[in-house]
């Protein structure tokens, strides 16, 4: 069932209905939280998608929140070089980055289409 939510997620993040895309991921979520392993990689993914979300919401703070929760259980449950991981690290600059250099960083990732 989490995945059947996890992917009608996927589908309203694609349309730009974030709302509606975190409804479902917050549904996967919440599943995967009750039946899976602490560190089960899928919880990697559900934190990340649900952090995917709140960056495209502008909320920055809950987006970082849910990467590093995605990035905890991912170096624990992935090989070092997994591409799982480098997103994650990719994601959580494209939060970090602008803050820390203010408007002109916010124009590069416009340009770069982020």
């Amino acid at each position: 069932m989490a995945m059947f939510y996890n992917n009608i997620g996927i589908i309203y993040d694609e349309e730009k209905k974030y709302f509606e895309a975190l409804d479902f991921y917050e549904k996967s979520l919440a599943i995967d939280n009750k039946h899976l392993p602490a560190d089960h990689p899928n919880l990697g993914t559900s934190y990340n998608n649900v952090g995917i979300v709140h960056y495209c919401l502008d909320h920055y703070d809950l987006a970082l929140d849910h990467y590093n929760r995605s990035l905890k259980i991912r170096l624990k449950s992935l090989p070092a070089q997994h591409p799982d991981i480098s997103m994650t690290y990719e994601n959580m600059g494209l939060v970090v980055i602008p803050q820390l250099l203010g408007a002109g960083a916010v124009q590069l990732t416009e340009i770069c289409g982020y």
